[in-house]
This record gives C-alpha cells, sequence and structure tokens, in this order.
C-alpha cells in the first residue's frame, strides 16, 4: 500500500501520508543502503529526492503563481544537478 502512495505523491507533489517525503525510496535506494554505492550517481546513497517539477501541484503553482503547498517554492523545488562522474584513467 506504501508503494501505491508513494507514487500517488509523486504525480501529485504532495506528502498525503505525512513522512515528512514526497515519494518514496526504490529497490535502487534500498541496494544502495545496503551496498554503500551510489549506482544512479544522484549524489546521495541510499536517498530519495522528489521529482523537481513539483508533480501535479507544481504544474498547479505555475499556473496560480501561488505557493499552494507552503515549501517555499513556486512550481517544485530547483533542480538538483548531480556532480559529475569521475573518468577512469
Amino acid at each position: 500500500m506504501s508503494f501505491i502512495i508513494n507514487k500517488i505523491e509523486e504525480k501529485v507533489g504532495l506528502d498525503l501520508n505525512k513522512d515528512g517525503r514526497i515519494g518514496g525510496p526504490g529497490l535502487t535506494d534500498h541496494v544502495e543502503k545496503k551496498t554503500h554505492v551510489d549506482f544512479n550517481r544522484d549524489g546521495i546513497v541510499g536517498g530519495h529526492r522528489p521529482p523537481p517539477n513539483g508533480g501535479l501541484i507544481g504544474k498547479i503553482e505555475k499556473a496560480t503563481h501561488i505557493d499552494i503547498n507552503k515549501d517555499g517554492y513556486i512550481g517544485g523545488a530547483p533542480i538538483y544537478h548531480a556532480p559529475p562522474a569521475h573518468k577512469k584513467h
């Protein structure tokens, strides 16, 4: 059931189950936590980021120019840029 709630949260852009996150960790996040390796190269080992556009709420905020979810951003948080990958010599 929590998987479904997390997917709905990602689409809507609201924390529906009040766990402090929008969406939730996937399989990659769990594997990263166990192995301490950043497989998806997002700069976080075992972490999860909400979608950068804020989902449905982000789109409504952009259209109305009102911060509906009171996160301090209109249309979602700024896009995160992962650190550059190290080149092997």
